[in-house]
């Protein structure tokens, strides 16, 4: 890597740490995803401020180009965050579903009462 190539990597790296950090601060990104994205982004720029880790991982993955390395690790980090953010909305839809069903059933028993009290108010009158 050029040391042009090593700044701009860096200043990106930092960027982005700034930005989730930023994100956290005004509470739009919960503190538990906040480390997966600042792990990412100390690792991207661990490899862009020591460019000889771009050729062991190029030579480690056998890849002949030390710039399809970035890709293939920028890849691999984006298909981890994503797999861990679709287990996370997975179980998220199913707590929506059973939050929804238990607030129907609690509707319903709601809408039960709230009829056997004017039944029992209308008797109540009617006797008077």
């Amino acid at each position: 890597m050029t040391p042009l190539q090593r700044i701009i990597g860096s200043i990106a790296s930092l960027v982005v740490m700034a930005l989730i950090l930023h994100l956290v601060r005004k509470r739009k990104l919960r503190e538990e995803y906040s480390i997966l994205w600042l792990a990412a982004g100390l690792f991207m720029l661990a490899i862009a401020a020591e460019g000889r880790l771009v050729y062991w991982v190029a030579s480690a993955l056998r890849i002949q180009h030390p710039a399809y390395s970035l890709f293939v690790l920028a890849l691999l980090i984006g298909m981890v965050l994503a797999i861990h953010f679709t287990v996370v909305l997975s179980k998220l839809t199913a707590q929506n579903w059973r939050l929804t069903q238990e607030v129907a059933l609690s509707r319903q028993r709601i809408d039960e009462l709230e009829k056997r009290l004017a039944l029992s108010e209308s008797d109540g009158e009617e006797r008077s």
